[in-house]
């Protein structure tokens, strides 16, 4: 009875917080991210301000939920990755799939969030803030993994150049999209080229972290 009650519970609270994002997008796409207060969706979605606020610190939030969520799979799996492997596996991959579901996806899903985000200084600036904190966080993780203190320099540079380089292709994949170009072209241009990217990392990155 007690794992069925708690089965409910959490299925009740994916309910209400699918429901607050729905209600979310529909007032964003409307009139745009700045133009919406958390008053305005908690009215949309028929609960509490204090309820929104406990699924969603801030506003932001009901944007970037999905990032903060893939970055902390990324952090897993360069804490999972095989003895002997390259730190730059892992990114690598977060990279290819990535461009996996560009390739599956519509193209007005994919540029939803960076159609968003280009029309609002707020989001703007809590994005750039946002890859700032996703480095900060990976800087002591592959500290840990090569046996270096949190505040070594090496590390924090070898993340934050292996965060940019997923960067730079996902601003490409969703620019070229957006601009109108055929989208399995895009990704068969961005496969190639993240990968002549990675392999140019991988061959002075090759041995750190892997012994």
């Amino acid at each position: 009875m007690a794992a069925t009650t708690e089965g409910l519970r959490e299925r009740k609270k994916r309910e209400t917080r699918e429901a607050i994002v729905r209600a979310a997008w529909r007032l964003f796409t409307r009139r745009g991210f700045d133009a919406v207060t958390v008053a305005d969706v908690a009215r949309a979605a028929k609960v509490s301000e204090k309820t929104v606020f406990n699924y969603f610190p801030a506003k932001e939030d009901l944007v970037f939920q999905a990032g903060m969520q893939r970055t902390a799979r990324l952090i897993e799996a360069v804490e999972s990755r095989p003895p002997g492997s390259s730190i730059v596996a892992p990114f690598r991959r977060f990279t290819m799939d990535y461009l996996d579901r560009i390739e599956a996806e519509p193209v007005a899903e994919i540029t939803r969030i960076p159609r968003l985000v280009m029309r609002s200084e707020q989001l703007r600036a809590r994005l750039f803030a946002g890859w700032e904190q996703e480095a900060s966080l990976l800087g002591p993780v592959i500290a840990a993994q090569v046996g270096a203190t949190e505040d070594s320099l090496v590390p924090l540079v070898v993340a934050r150049t292996l965060a940019w380089t997923h960067r730079v292709v996902f601003r490409a994949a969703f620019t070229r999209l957006m601009e109108g170009e055929d989208q399995a072209k895009v990704v068969a241009d961005l496969r190639t080229e993240a990968n002549a990217a990675y392999d140019q990392l991988e061959a002075g990155l090759a041995d750190y972290g892997a012994g």
